[in-house]
This record gives C-alpha cells, structure tokens and sequence, in this order.
C-alpha cells in the first residue's frame, strides 16, 4: 500500500447519477470532485440515492443472507419498480463509462460513445471500486470481522480482487480434480483387493504342474499355451469392444451437436429483431458441424476398417485355437492322471488370466491417480501461495494505517486466524453420536490446522491427534478412520481459515477491541480508516451518526478537508457541519411531494445556505436563539 499525496493521486470519480422510473424517476446528478452533500428531511430519497449507485456498481455489503444485504436489497427493489439506473463514472486512468443496470438485470458497462462493452465485468471491482457504507454500517464493520476484510481490502487498488478471482478459479481446478479422482480411487482400491489373490492362484498352480514322467514338460507347456489362448482371446475381445464403444460415442456425439444447435437457435429467435445474425450464426454452426462430422465419419470408418482386420485375424486366430486345443486334449487323453487334474488346472489358469487382466488396469488406472495426484498437488501449492499473497498485501495494508492512525488506532491481521468455517466444517463431518462429534470437532480445529490435520491423517498418526487435542485413543482412530475416506480428505484439503483483522482503538491508554466498544467509539474507531486516503470514491449515509459534534469537527470534518483535493465523497447528512466546515464543493438539496422525490436546489455551500440553515440548524430563528444563548 503505497502512499500518495492527495495532491498527486490520481483517483476514480462518479460524474453522473440518472434513475429512470420508480421513486426517483427522472434524477439526473452531476457530482463534483471533492466533497458532496446530499440534504433533506426524512422520506425524500437520500438514502435510496446511494444504494442506487451501490446497486449499479453491484456492490451489495455483506455476504449473501446477511441483513443489511436484504436491507439494501429492499430499498432498490422497492424504490427502483422495475425501473432503471445509469451512472457515468471516470476511473483514474482517466476511462469515462456509462453502468446501466435494470432492475432484476447484471450490469451493463457501455464506453464513451455509448457502445456495450462485451466481456467486462462491474462486479469484483477491477473496472471501478467505490467504497459505500450504508446508515450504521460503521457499528456492523466494528462487529464482524468479514466487515473488516472487507475494508482493509479495500486499499489494495484492485490488486487483491484479482487474488481473489485466482483463488475462485484455483479451487474450482482442485473441485473438478477431485470429481475426476474420486471414481478412480474407488476402482484402484477394489482391484487392489481383487489382485491380492493373484500370488495365492500363481501358487496353487506351480503345485498342479506336472513333475515326474517323460511327458511332463509337454504337459506344462500345453497347460501354458492353453492360458495363453485364453489370454489372446480376452485380448481381441477388448480392443473389438472398445472400437464398438467408440464409434457408439462417435455416433451419438453427430447426433447431439446439430439437434443442440436446432434447439437452443429456434424459429422464434431466427424471426426475431436479432434473425438475420443468428441464421448467420446457424448456418455457420451446422457448417462447421458438417465439416467436423466429416472428420468423424473418416475416423470411424477407419475403426471399422480396423475392425474387419480384427475380425478376419480373430477368425484365423480361433481356427489356430480350435487346432492347439485338440492336440492338446489328444496329449492329455494319453495320460490319465494328467487329464484328471486338468479340470481344476484349468480353471485356475482361467481365474488367474482374469487377474493378470486386472493387474493391467491396475497398473493403468495408478498410473491415472499418479497424474491426478500430482496436478492436485500443483493446485494445492498454488493455493497456498495465493493466501500467502493476499495476507501479505493485508498485513502491509495493516501497518501502513496503524502508522498513521497512530497513536489512537491500531489494524493489525493475524493469518489463517479465523477457525469458524473450519470448525464447521469438521462438526458436519464428524456427526457420529458415539464419539460426541461436536466436542471433538471443537478440539481438533483449535489444536490443529487443517494441512497438518491431512497429513496425520495420511500417515495414520491417531496417536499424534490424540496427543495434540486431548483425545482418547478411540475418538483419535474415529476421526483418522472418517477423514482418511478420500470425499473426505479432498473437501478437508479445501477448507479456508480466512485471515482474522483487529482494530483496535486506545481508550484511557488501554487498546480495546472494536467488537467489545460502546457504539460511538466503534464508529470513532471505523470512520477515521473510512477517510483515509485512497483512489476510491467514499458514499457514506449519515457518517455522524453516533459521533459527538466535537468529534465531528475535529476528526471527521478535518479528515475532510486534508483529502478532498484527492477523493471524492459523497455524503448523506443531517449535520451541518460537514457541508459548512467540510466546504462542500457541491450541496443537493432533496424534496418529494410524497410519491416522487427529486433534487429541488443544488450548488455550493453559499448557494444553500438558506437550506443548510432550514435543515440542519433548525432554521434561521432557532440558529440565532442558539448564537444569543452562547453569547457569541
């Protein structure tokens, strides 16, 4: 987090705010640089103007659920009716663009000459971020330590919204891993059983080989030959089934992509306003689908090709068979105890072929996991280093504020710190009545994070579990045996222990956590951060709220005015000194006859004055009341 002086930073701006339809129907606002107030009594739609800009810039606070989400989310939908916003925002590389968003609709970003932009996304904040707090929203970040997250990130320029979409995209890699292991694990595992018995059947059969009598050899070759032939049969006989399943997937695949392309491209669509491009599109579709259908009639037709050979030489091959196998019946009906034995011999050769063809599929399904094994490695590692990277850009986030808020506030972030998704986690894994699952859940996720708590479990170390949570022997074996299933381990290997924030705030020479503040002193803790410097636009509704007048003037009103030069703010506010002594660049004053409200007056402090004094002192009577009273 490199610091600038407000002089020289340069920094995103709103320029322009319209609402076509519902309440606000009609607002058209050009925002100034620098410091703006939005006035008004209660009901006239200040609040509803800065979750209209929230709304376009798909900035929604919180997590999905949380109620100052359903909160905003009611104040759009509601105000909104189905209507419309458009805001023209500037982004300090000097790029102006149009979000347009529709209620119920994602937003649309168009570029200076109106043109939609395809591909770029509002959502995530790398186009444009504007850090927008609703009323109290202060006291919920003091509270909740994603709130914080979320603030501290904030400084990061973009840079961690980035990490961010790289951690989602890494994941989802490591999630479709597991789906393509899984199935593989579970076949490994069942020919590893299956295989097992291959020595016992070698040895049983190196007992029934022939070991006296001047035909002996003869009789163990014929008996191997035989194997053999069984061998080159099964051999045949999976290639020939899977030629057949190929061209079974070859054939359903033709069918497939030209019915996809009739279905989705339908009539409807091609008599639309939109037809003439989307018959381009279709006849361009079955074109190239014509070609590739080509492409796979030849390649099929090579299979058959293929296939006829196989089935000539198979014709031969069971010729040649049919003759090895009665020279060999011949040899053994000249030798009886040979030819009594030679059941059972046989059907050992016979069961011991089958697992010599398991043993390959063995050897090719490890050969599968290995590969996936070590890609889910690579993920894994890169994950990590992604977290890494995300804590440092915090932590340097962290120092930086605590530097400059010193010596009343201090950030700090502690790494993987955060232990509640964890904790859930292995609380829905372990629901096993017999080992009390919750209470050793608890005690598994304080003692032990969740890389070390994998490679126990690999390793089988139930002692070292026991040991490190305070376990008996019985519940340590329990969580080894329910963690080693593979669905298990993988989902283990994916749990994130976000990154735990403080902030803190010196009260009587004491640091005090902000969660455990009055609520003044949250926000006295939250809003000295909020106006820190940065190149995002800063929309708050009511920052006063809470705050002394004193502090107001001492610490909000002077942050005001030390970066304005280099942010732009937009406030709603019923305290006069923020406009007045903040030396508002532009003032809007609000009105609404009841079912529409509007901008009734806009300009600098001394254009509203008259408003300024209405509003927020009262009026002009009780300010000069008040001036008589102090004796000033």
């Amino acid at each position: 987090m490199k610091r600038q002086t407000s002089r020289t930073r340069s920094h995103h701006r709103i320029q322009r705010l319209n609402v076509i339809g519902g309440f606000l129907d009609g607002l058209d606002i050009e925002f100034a640089d620098g410091l703006n107030c939005i006035i008004g009594p209660r009901g006239v739609g200040k609040t509803t103007i800065l979750e209209m800009m929230r709304f376009a810039l798909d900035t929604m606070p919180g997590r999905d659920g949380d109620p100052l989400r359903r909160r905003v989310e009611t104040i759009v939908s509601s105000n909104l009716d189905g209507g419309r916003v458009e805001l023209v925002v500037r982004t300090k590389d000097g790029q102006t663009y149009t979000i347009s968003r529709a209620a119920d609709e994602p937003p649309v970003v168009l570029d200076a000459s109106g043109e939609p932009m395809t591909g770029v996304k509002v959502k995530g904040g790398r186009l444009f971020q504007a850090d927008i707090l609703s009323q109290n929203q202060m006291e919920s970040i003091a509270e909740n330590p994603h709130y914080q997250l979320d603030l501290i990130d904030k400084f990061s320029d973009g840079e961690l919204a980035g990490i961010d979409w790289e951690v989602t995209s890494t994941q989802d890699q490591i999630e479709a891993n597991a789906r393509d292991l899984l199935p593989l694990l579970t076949r490994q595992a069942a020919l590893v059983t299956e295989t097992k018995e291959l020595p016992a059947v070698e040895a049983k059969l190196k007992g029934m080989q022939q070991s006296a009598g001047p035909n002996a050899e003869a009789i163990n070759s014929g008996h191997a030959h035989k194997a053999l032939r069984e061998r080159e049969a099964m051999a045949l006989n999976e290639i020939r089934k899977v030629c057949a399943d190929t061209v079974r997937t070859v054939g359903g695949l033709k069918d497939r992509l030209g019915e996809d392309v009739d279905s989705l491209i339908t009539p409807e669509i091609l008599s639309g306003p939109n037809g003439t491009r989307m018959k381009r599109v279709a006849r361009a579709m079955h074109e190239a689908i014509g070609n590739f259908e080509k492409l796979l009639d030849e390649a099929v037709e090579a299979l058959r090709v293929g296939g006829k050979t196989l089935t000539s030489e198979k014709e031969g091959l069971d010729q040649e068979h049919a003759r090895q196998e009665t020279a060999f019946r011949q040899l053994l009906e000249k030798h009886k105890e040979a030819q009594a034995r030679s059941a059972g011999r046989t059907a050992e050769e016979k069961r011991r072929n089958e697992l010599l063809f398991k043993q390959r599929e063995l050897a090719d399904v490890t050969r599968q996991v290995k590969l996936l094994e070590a890609e889910r490695q690579t993920h894994l590692g890169q994950l990590s280093n992604l977290f890494d990277r995300r804590f440092q850009i915090r932590h340097e986030i962290a120092t930086t504020l605590t530097e400059d808020l010193a010596p009343t506030i201090r950030v700090a972030v502690r790494q993987c710190g955060n232990r509640d998704a964890y904790r859930a986690h292995l609380e829905e894994v372990f629901r096993v009545p017999t080992i009390k699952g919750g209470m050793v859940a608890r005690k598994v996720a304080d003692a032990i994070p969740p890389q070390v708590l994998v490679q126990l479990v690999r390793k089988k170390g139930a002692a070292d579990i026991a040991e490190a949570c305070g376990l008996n022997d019985n519940q340590a074996e329990a969580v080894v045996s329910i963690l080693s299933q593979p669905q298990n381990l993988f989902a283990l290997e994916l749990v994130e222990m976000q990154d735990s924030p403080s902030i803190e705030l010196s009260d009587r020479d004491e640091f005090r956590d902000s969660s455990a503040l009055s609520t003044g002193q949250k926000c006295t803790a939250i809003l000295p951060i909020l106006l820190f410097e940065s190149a995002n636009p800063l929309l708050i509704d009511q920052p006063e709220d809470n705050l002394d007048n004193s502090y107001v003037f001492e610490t909000v009103v002077r942050s005001i005015r030390k970066v304005k030069a280099g942010r732009q703010m937009i406030f709603v506010t019923h305290n006069p000194n923020i406009p007045v002594l903040g030396d508002a660049s532009m003032v809007f004053v609000m009105d609404s006859n009841r079912t529409q409200g509007g901008v009734a007056r806009s300009g600098d402090v001394d254009h509203c004055k008259d408003d300024i004094v209405t509003l927020l002192e009262g009026g002009k009577e009780a300010f000069t009341a008040r001036m008589e009273r102090y004796h000033y």
